[in-house]
């Protein structure tokens, strides 16, 4: 009969499949779900968060679960955003902003403060 070593891996036989076998996913890193069901009864770790893809590609769900093992879950809907050609503007069109300079900020606290000074002495 042979020595057990620690160091060299052990053979066990198989006794059947006893192990439930989970369904193969992609190497992608991307988890795709079915639907909302899936997402909340999904696991996370404590600490950890998975985002969880939708097969219809169009809603992301982020499942967090913090320190104690409590299960949150954020729900994100995709939606496409047109191309612009290069060198156009994004879609949303950029205003100029026009500041104030303190110059300018100084001439009008003081106008200001002659109109008041005006309407106190007209209620004289």
């Amino acid at each position: 009969m042979g020595a057990y070593n620690p160091y060299l891996p052990q053979t066990y036989p198989n006794y059947g499949n006893y192990y439930p076998q989970q369904p193969a996913q992609q190497q992608s890193g991307i988890i795709w779900i079915q639907g909302i069901q899936e997402a909340q009864m999904y696991p996370v770790a404590p600490n950890n968060a998975v985002a969880l893809w939708e097969q219809s590609g169009k809603t992301v769900y982020l499942k967090q679960a913090d320190a104690t093992g409590k299960p949150s879950l954020r729900i994100f809907d995709l939606v496409e955003r047109a191309q612009s050609a290069p060198g156009a503007s994004s879609g949303q069109d950029i205003k100029p902003v026009d500041y104030v300079t303190k110059e300018e900020l100084a001439l009008l606290r003081k106008d200001v403060e002659e109109m008041i000074g005006n309407l106190k002495g007209d209620k004289k």
